[in-house]
């Protein structure tokens, strides 16, 4: 007998989240995990709307899509447990972040994804240390946070590691001088100051940062000193040889709209950051695309374990197919954040001291490989190594899209170029 499409879905779904956990390098036997629960409350913390929304709508599809994952697996081992994940907006605001914390506290989930941004991180590190709560971020990268023994854990790379990255494809671009643009954030500050000092190192010139607040952004002032500084830099270097390092979440593609109406910043290369690659207003505004596009804009983001293409690309897919967006790093980050979480709870139970719930997350991060590939952590519980891809603008005869062109390998400190 043919089966019905909603039986040999749910058969499917089962296969695939059997075949990511067998596929890992995980070594663990089912009965290792016994402990008498029904149902596992997990909460995340994303900014489904607000500066980080662009991030945070993807991660919280994933996050759905580890949830339907990990219930089928358990159905397949005969686990009488059940998952469930909470999931709120953020709206990318430290006090809307804080309130929803204490509202997950108040109902007992103490392992929660997220947030979205290095901000609102911080603004939540207290009281998770003081109250017995473990955040684990998809996305957040300042090196500020990283301070081993607390209660925060990142699955991605600091920003000292980015800074790496950055300086080493200015160099390799032959670029000697500068003008940092950056928003005004425990993100922004912590990022640039990483890049000066590895830039720094190798000789570079950094113009004084010009630091933005988004709610209060105002173009023509910005854009004007930035202007300003690259016609100093001009009777001095070539104009290959000058840069603007773009800080900025989404309100970057009103700052490259605006740009080209000032005549110095047309003539030199435009870089970008971690949090404005892959963006998707950028592709669907032309001027903003078109100036990307004439000048250069590489912005890196964490890589993709190419060892792993066979777990990562079919969630990219199936994510894509709601959002109707390629989805970025990030939200697949946040899938095994889900599973490593939910792991640790089934061999813990819930009722654990903190301590002990953290010395077991850390184990199972380090045993994992899913997704992003291995999760092992460094003694501040940031992830422990990684590599990098730089998207950049690109135009085909259906418009404008992101596309790789470049990734650094952190290992090596090499630049590799990618057509």
């Amino acid at each position: 007998m043919k089966p019905s499409p909603v039986n040999f879905f749910l058969g499917l779904m089962a296969i695939l989240a059997s075949s990511i956990l067998l596929s890992s390098c995980q070594k663990k036997l089912d009965n290792e995990w016994n402990q008498p629960v029904s149902e596992l409350r997990i909460g995340a913390l994303l900014a489904l709307s607000g500066d980080a929304s662009s991030f945070g709508t993807s991660a919280a599809v994933s996050v759905r899509l580890g949830q339907q994952d990990i219930n089928a697996w358990l159905n397949v081992i005969s686990k009488e447990v059940t998952v469930s994940v909470t999931i709120v907006d953020t709206r990318t605001d430290t006090a809307v972040a804080l309130e929803q914390l204490r509202n997950f506290y108040q109902k007992g989930i103490k392992y929660i994804v997220g947030p979205t941004t290095s901000a609102e991180l911080a603004s939540l590190k207290p009281f998770a240390d003081s109250h017995g709560m473990i955040l684990v971020s998809p996305s957040s990268i300042a090196a500020s946070l990283a301070i081993p023994n607390d209660n925060i854990f990142r699955f991605v790379t600091s920003d000292l590691m980015q800074g790496q990255a950055m300086s080493a494809l200015l160099l390799e671009d032959s670029v000697k001088a500068i003008i940092p643009v950056v928003r005004n954030d425990v993100w922004g500050n912590d990022l640039i100051k990483a890049t000066t000092v590895a830039f720094l190192a190798h000789g570079g010139i950094v113009m004084p940062v010009l630091h933005y607040t988004p709610d209060a952004l105002n173009y023509a002032e910005l854009l004007t000193s930035a202007d300003s500084l690259a016609g100093i830099l001009l009777t001095s270097y070539q104009s290959s040889q000058i840069a603007v390092y773009l800080c900025s979440f989404g309100e970057g593609t009103g700052l490259l709209r605006e740009a080209s109406n000032w005549n110095n910043l047309g003539l030199i290369s435009w870089y970008g950051s971690s949090a404005y690659a892959q963006n998707p207003s950028t592709p669907t505004d032309t001027t903003a695309a078109s100036f990307a596009l004439t000048h250069n804009l590489p912005c890196p983001i964490f890589g993709l374990d190419e060892s792993c293409r066979d777990k990562w690309e079919p969630l990219k897919n199936r994510i894509k197919s709601v959002t109707g967006i390629n989805p970025d790093m990030y939200s697949l980050v946040a899938y095994d954040a889900v599973w490593v979480g939910i792991k640790t709870l089934l061999l813990t139970g819930t009722n654990v001291e903190i301590a002990t719930l953290k010395s077991a997350f850390v184990t199972e991060a380090g045993n994992y490989c899913g997704v992003t590939g291995n999760c092992e952590l460094d003694i501040n519980g940031d992830r422990k190594t990684c590599n990098y891809d730089f998207w950049a603008i690109r135009r085909n005869s259906s418009g404008f899209y992101w596309k790789v062109v470049a990734s650094y390998n952190s290992a090596t400190g090499y630049i590799t170029r990618i057509l």
